[in-house]
């Protein structure tokens, strides 16, 4: 009876967790659904993150990366 009680609310523990856990994405979703549904504007969607790559100008010049590097199949550094 006892263990019936703590399993019961050792899952109810869980699922509150988890939901706290998620609750930015929880909201996310709400907001992209009521914005799906016709009723939502697209500004009031929360949508950070960070940019895959450099913003043009701010990477490294061409001919510089490591592409031609021994881990990549290239040609070994000299002495190695």
């Amino acid at each position: 009876m006892i263990r019936m009680k703590l399993l019961r609310s050792g899952a109810v523990a869980a699922v509150g967790w988890l939901a706290w856990t998620q609750r930015q994405d929880i909201v996310r979703y709400l907001k992209i659904r009521q914005m799906s549904s016709g009723d939502g504007h697209p500004g009031n969607v929360p949508a950070s993150g960070v940019h895959a790559y450099p913003a043009p100008g701010q990477g490294t010049p061409d001919g510089t990366g490591d592409f031609a590097s021994a881990s990549r199949g290239g040609p070994a550094p000299p002495g190695r």
